[in-house]
């Protein structure tokens, strides 16, 4: 069983069909089936159900990947313990972040840490947060950035920045009830005072739509909705457009357009970002570093005058 092998099963489950995996391995697709009949064929099962589309892990199969993920996160940690004692500036770092939150703080950080330690492997996992918590846990990444705390004993997560979320506005809306006050980057606007206004926000399974679902529960607001979306850009576009509302995080103030206004809320709302990482973990000189350096690149950022 060699890490090879493991790697392109965990591929497999991952697409749910080979065709798909062996695009992402840029392989042949009969190569990569040669190489699953004979998996299966040297620990004697079935790994996937290949009567169902997309194929499913049997029994067995979610312990082989199960075991496949501990194996190749145990090598990972042991590559990087060889290579922190053999010269520190060269290595890997296994970093994980969700694809929204990803452009917000891999370009911040990634661009000084590569111009200290240019001998070092940089892998980027962009999924969700349940599958980044996984791998973390296994040892396949060290570090992930999470929009939320992770609960785990083996599990430790630093705060490292929080935005607040704020109402974005068409150009040309004038708000009715309109207040300034110190503790806030910019006027303040009660959301009961739109009324029926449209709103586009982000689709329901996205943490950030948790976070918007609060502030309309806190507000006792129920928001005119007329599009749900995965996508920051969409959003922000609509607003754009002059045609409704959304509520985003300030992302550090560098989402600027003239198209439209930047508005305060009631109450106190934040999006929270955290770097976790596995408390039993083997801090190599470059992961040492990264944590430090997000640490001073995500310092709070002081209130707009």
């Amino acid at each position: 069983m060699t890490d090879r092998q493991l790697e392109y099963i965990l591929a497999i489950a991952k697409e749910g069909n080979i065709t798909g995996a062996a695009q992402k391995l840029n392989i042949s697709q009969p190569s990569l089936s040669n190489l699953l009949a004979a998996v299966e064929r040297d620990i004697g099962a079935k790994i996937f159900d290949r009567s169902l589309s997309p194929m499913r892990l049997t029994c067995e199969g979610e312990k082989y990947v199960q075991t496949a993920e501990n194996i190749l996160g145990s090598l990972k940690d042991l590559r990087r313990q060889i290579d922190d004692i053999q010269d520190s500036s060269q290595g890997r770092l296994s970093l994980g972040c969700g694809p929204l939150l990803s452009p917000f703080v891999i370009p911040v950080i990634l661009p000084a840490l590569i111009h200290q330690y240019s001998g070092v492997l940089y892998e980027l996992t962009e999924d969700s947060p349940a599958v980044l918590e996984k791998q973390l846990l296994s040892g396949m990444l060290d570090l992930i950035f999470s929009g939320r705390m992770i609960n785990h004993s083996a599990v430790e997560c630093e705060p490292l920045y929080r935005e607040e979320m704020l109402l974005f506005a068409p150009s040309g809306f004038k708000p009715a009830v309109l207040s300034k006050t110190n503790k806030k980057a910019y006027p303040v606007v009660r959301l009961q005072s739109l009324g029926k206004a449209p709103f586009v926000l982000m689709k329901p399974r996205h943490q950030l739509r948790i976070i918007v679902e609060r502030i309309f529960s806190e507000a006792r607001y129920v928001p005119h909705t007329i599009l749900e979306t995965d996508s920051w850009e969409t959003c922000l576009r609509i607003t754009e457009s002059g045609i409704a509302f959304t509520i985003l995080p300030d992302a550090r103030r560098e989402i600027k357009s003239e198209k439209f206004q930047k508005f305060s809320l009631d109450g106190s709302h934040y999006r929270h970002t955290f770097l976790c990482y596995r408390k039993n973990a083997r801090f190599s000189k470059v992961m040492t570093e990264f944590i430090q350096l997000a640490h001073k690149l995500f310092a709070p950022v002081p209130p707009s005058p």
